[in-house]
């Protein structure tokens, strides 16, 4: 909701569809294709990626930063992660990796990140870093059909080249039957 507010479009992982290709591949696709990225992190480390042994959240991680996408996090406050588990149980706790969930927010910690205790929080740390990383970055963002230039006046360019195309290749075809008539009279 704060993404849309902000005027952008989120893509987020519950949003991604059921597909023939590797979730990977899909989740690469994605960041490539954002201008932002953006990770809340919570109390849990994330599913594991099988090769790598790292959690998928980590490895979008990772590959945002090796693209160099403009990137920030939004990192849950342990006094939330506490009153959360009060209220829910330990399930909202890393039980299976909890070395593996302190590596990475210790390494998310050391980029561009704020800290919430509820949802008002996260809408503010995402308003506020959204209009720094728009500013420090050159984001392209969703371009309108209608302000685009006229295509016409390109397809029409398209259309005379693809004529002199055929007329040229029609003259070349010409001249190889004209030669290959002369070398055959000249016998």
């Amino acid at each position: 909701e704060a993404i849309l507010k902000a005027g952008h479009i989120p893509a987020g992982m519950e949003l991604f569809t059921a597909s023939n290709k590797s979730q990977w591949h899909i989740i690469k696709k994605w960041i490539d294709e954002s201008d932002i990225y953006m990770l809340i992190l919570g109390g849990r480390y994330g599913s594991i990626e099988p090769d790598s042994g790292l959690s998928y959240t980590e490895l979008e991680y990772n590959y945002a930063l090796q693209k160099n996408k403009p990137l920030f996090a939004v990192i849950m406050k342990d006094e939330a992660l506490q009153a959360k588990v009060k209220v829910d149980g330990a399930n909202v706790l890393e039980l299976e990796n909890p070395t593996k969930l302190k590596d990475f927010k210790a390494k998310v910690k050391s980029y561009m990140c704020s800290f919430f205790e509820d949802y008002k929080d996260i809408k503010l740390a995402v308003h506020e870093s959204i209009g720094q990383l728009q500013n420090e970055n050159q984001v392209i963002g969703w371009i309108r059909a209608d302000s685009v230039q006229n295509p016409q006046e390109y397809l029409d360019q398209i259309l005379k080249l693809q004529q002199e195309n055929r007329v040229l290749q029609q003259e070349n075809i010409l001249l190889k039957r004209k030669k290959t008539s002369n070398n055959t009279s000249e016998e």
